[in-house]
């Protein structure tokens, strides 16, 4: 799967021998990022939980990305594209409206399960701080492929219209 995503993306990932700001925080097998979003923590968790608006931004827009969402302890999701020829899944195991989100997460055709953690958290401007940590990677390469991944989810969430919620 990463190497799909890394041919669709156009470029390889890896993990930074030394790190700038905003660049990924890699430890063994884990990851973590942290990114300021101009929204409130209500703002940025819906765009985070609705399906039709997460298919807005979470992959390139020329992936068709489509999202089931059952935001509930033991739900379930799916971030699919037909145009790219993938998807992941997993389910929550922790809803924390509008503070946090866990949950496993699978590439289709893979074993390896993961875990992920997103973090909102309140800053001072009225916007908020998001924290992504992923765990429980197998191989280093992974991680490096995931932290190139959420890079650039991250960005699209950055730059997400949030003022065009029920479009």
């Amino acid at each position: 799967m990463a190497g799909r995503v890394r041919r669709l993306l156009g470029r390889t990932a890896g993990c930074p021998d030394r790190l700038s700001e905003g660049e990924p925080v890699t430890t063994p097998l884990t990851l973590q990022l942290k990114r300021h979003v101009p929204a409130d923590r209500a703002r940025v968790w819906r765009a985070w939980t609705d399906p039709a608006e997460l298919a807005r931004w979470y992959w390139p827009a020329s992936f068709e990305t489509s999202c089931q969402v059952d935001l509930r302890v033991g739900g379930r999701f799916r971030i699919a594209s037909a145009a790219a020829d993938m998807a992941v899944s997993g389910e929550f195991a922790a809803v924390d409206a509008p503070d946090r989100l866990v949950h496993t997460w699978r590439w289709d055709g893979e074993d390896l399960e993961t875990l992920v953690t997103v973090e909102f958290l309140a800053a001072d401007d009225g916007g908020t701080d998001v924290v992504v940590t992923h765990e429980r990677f197998t191989d280093p390469g992974q991680c490096a492929d995931h932290a190139q991944g959420w890079n650039d989810c991250l960005a699209r969430l950055i730059a997400h219209d949030f003022s065009a919620a029920d479009r």
